[in-house]
């Protein structure tokens, strides 16, 4: 690694270090001026000291809003080049998304392009994702038939059986209110928590320039 390598990965992690702190600081300190008491102009201090997350905040939207757009007009520009080639499902591609946006464009507000096709996909979607746990819990049973696997397969049941809109089960479906209520909840929120400290660490490494892009 070169002299002028290692200087690069020094100034990159220094930028990384230097935004990361500056947009930690603004977002625990902007927009609250009761952390600096009573005196005067401790509104617009607060004010100020928000601006830089505000700033960045709102350039991580466009970028993000051009990152989307770009991805469409590839998309687009793909399809049109099948379409040059004779692919008949690209023209299908095109037109479902010309006319996507001219009844958007003609009739905003309208929803009912969308429960036409958009729920009809979805309800395609969840049927599939039943069979498949169905699937998966004969596959369960097959190769591990232990109290683990059998309390897989009663869960997917009853939840499947609780979702039907029958009144005859009613007591399965207060178990199924149980169950994502309380060991569901628990789970996400164990999950939720692992992505927030997997994220601290990752954002601390970051800012320490021990993040591998840094080191080359």
């Amino acid at each position: 690694m070169g002299r002028g390598q290692r200087y690069g990965i020094a100034l990159s992690a220094f930028v990384a270090f230097a935004v990361g702190a500056v947009m930690t600081l603004s977002l625990l300190l902007g927009d609250n001026p009761a952390l600096f008491g009573d005196q005067p102009g401790s509104a617009q201090l607060a004010g100020l000291l928000a601006l830089p997350a505000d700033v960045l905040l709102r350039l991580v939207t466009i970028v993000v809003a051009l990152s989307i757009l770009i991805g469409i007009a590839n998309l687009l520009y793909v399809h049109v080049g099948r379409l040059a080639r004779g692919k008949a499902y690209s023209a299908i591609v095109l037109a479902s998304f010309g006319f996507t946006v001219y009844w958007y464009v003609m009739r905003p507000g309208d929803t009912s392009l969308l429960e036409a096709v958009q729920v009809p996909i979805e309800s395609a979607l969840a049927a599939l994702l039943c069979l498949s746990l169905l699937h998966g819990g004969s596959r369960v049973l097959g190769k591990r038939a232990d109290i683990w696997g059998l309390l897989f397969v009663a869960v997917v049941v009853l939840v499947l059986l609780a979702s039907l809109p029958l009144a005859e089960l009613a007591p399965i479906q207060a178990w199924r209110d149980w169950l994502m209520r309380v060991p569901v909840s628990a789970g996400a929120r164990a999950l939720l928590l692992g992505i927030a400290l997997g994220t601290v660490v990752t954002g601390v490494r970051a800012l320490l320039g021990q993040d591998r892009s840094f080191r080359g």
